[in-house]
C-alpha cells in the first residue's frame, strides 16, 4: 500500500481533481474514510463513492464496482485516517546508516527506518516492525535490483545488526533495530515518494524537489543544471499549460 501521511487532505485533493490515481481501490478507501470523518453516515457512503467514481470516469460500470465498494466501506470503517505531520530522523540514526558500505544499502536502511517509524505511529506501538511489501520498499528506496540482490541486501543489514526477520516462514516483515530518537533531528520526512532520492539529496546528491508536485527527482543534467524546477512529468504538464496560456493571450 502506498504511504500517505495526511490521508484526508490527500483524499480531498483527489476529489477536487476527480482522480482515482494509480491505485483506484486505495484511493476509494481513503475517499470513503474522508467522507466518514466529515460526517457521512453509513447509508450515504455508497452513493457518495458512486458519484465520485462517475466524476472520475463517466464510462464506469457501477454494477461491476458494487461489491468492491461495499467491501471498501466495511474496511474503511475499521481504521482511522492517517494524520502525521512528519517522520523525524535523527543524526544518531544517520550515523549508523552512513557506516554501511554501499549506497543502495544506505538507501534501503534509510527507507526501512522511515517505514518503521511510520508503522509505529499508525499501529500505536513501538516495536519497529515494517509491514510493507518488499517491492514497495525497493520502489520507495529507488533501488532497481534482482530478487537475489534484494535478498542479499536484506541479509547484509541483518548481519550488521540493523534489522531482524520474522520467525514465521511465510512472513516477509522485518524489524528495524537501530531506531534512536536522541540528540538532534537531521531530516523531517513528509513525503514517502522516492525516499532513496531524499536521502541522497540530504548528502548533496544531484536531486531536487519538484516545485509543482513536491516529489524529489534526479536532476536531468547535473553538470549543466540551469535551475531545474520540475520533475519530468510536471515539466510536460507545465509546458502544455504555458503554451495554452500563451496562445490564449495572443488571441486576446
Amino acid at each position: 500500500m502506498s504511504i500517505v501521511l495526511k490521508e484526508n487532505e490527500w483524499a480531498e485533493q483527489m476529489i477536487k481533481c476527480r482522480s482515482l490515481g494509480k491505485k483506484p481501490s486505495e484511493t476509494l478507501r481513503r475517499v470513503c474514510r474522508y467522507y466518514i470523518d466529515n460526517g457521512c453516515v453509513e447509508k450515504e457512503l455508497l452513493p457518495r463513492l458512486e458519484v465520485f467514481l462517475i466524476r472520475c470516469d463517466p464510462m464506469v460500470s457501477l454494477p461491476k464496482w458494487h461489491n468492491t465498494l461495499v467491501n471498501i466501506i466495511k474496511a474503511s470503517q475499521k481504521f482511522k485516517a492517517v494524520d502525521i505531520d512528519s517522520i523525524k530522523i535523527y543524526n544518531a540514526e544517520l550515523d549508523v546508516i552512513e557506516s554501511l558500505d554501499s549506497a543502495p544499502k544506505r538507501r534501503l536502511a534509510f527507507s526501512l527506518l522511515c517505514l518503521a517509524k511510520y508503522w509505529n505511529i499508525v499501529r500505536n506501538v513501538d516495536d519497529g516492525w515494517v509491514n510493507s511489501k518488499t517491492n514497495e520498499i525497493m520502489a520507495m528506496a529507488n533501488i532497481s535490483a534482482s530478487l537475489v540482490r534484494q535478498g542479499a541486501m536484506f541479509r547484509s543489514l541483518r548481519d550488521e545488526g540493523l534489522i531482524q526477520f520474522s520467525k514465521k516462514v511465510d512472513n516477509t516483515n522485518v524489524k528495524v533495530d537501530f531506531i534512536n530518537e536522541t540528540g538532534d533531528i537531521a531530516i523531517e520526512i513528509d513525503d514517502f515518494r522516492n525516499l532513496g532520492y531524499q536521502y541522497a539529496m540530504y548528502y548533496g546528491g544531484p536531486y531536487m524537489k519538484c516545485q509543482n508536485c513536491g516529489i524529489v527527482t534526479r536532476i536531468k543534467n547535473p553538470k549543466n543544471n540551469r535551475g531545474q524546477k520540475y520533475c519530468p512529468d510536471c515539466a510536460v504538464k507545465v509546458h502544455i499549460r504555458q503554451t495554452i496560456e500563451s496562445t490564449m493571450r495572443r488571441r486576446k
